[in-house]
């Protein structure tokens, strides 16, 4: 995660109870790099991975394994039925 003079934000800010760290990302922009350059991204919300809206509610998958590994990562999915206007 980019801190909004682009530098990365400390794992340790992450290395906190759930509840204290869930709030930080959301109303901001996070510009993680991926293998094809970097990707803007707005958190809309935030799940601990022991509710059932949870993509890790009925067991880890190496899919949503990163929701249980260090801090610091992010666990991200598309939500689907939702469409962008034409302009």
């Amino acid at each position: 995660m980019i801190a909004p003079d682009r530098t990365p934000l400390p794992r340790t800010l992450f290395d906190r109870p759930g509840l204290d760290v869930a709030p930080g990302p959301l109303g901001g922009v996070r510009v993680p790099t991926i293998p094809d350059g970097p990707i803007a991204l707005r958190p809309a919300g935030t799940k601990a991975p022991d509710v059932p809206g949870s993509h890790a509610h009925r067991g880890h998958t190496p899919r949503n394994n990163v929701m249980s590994g260090p801090p610091g990562h992010a666990y991200a999915h598309s939500t689907h039925g939702i469409s962008r206007g034409s302009a």
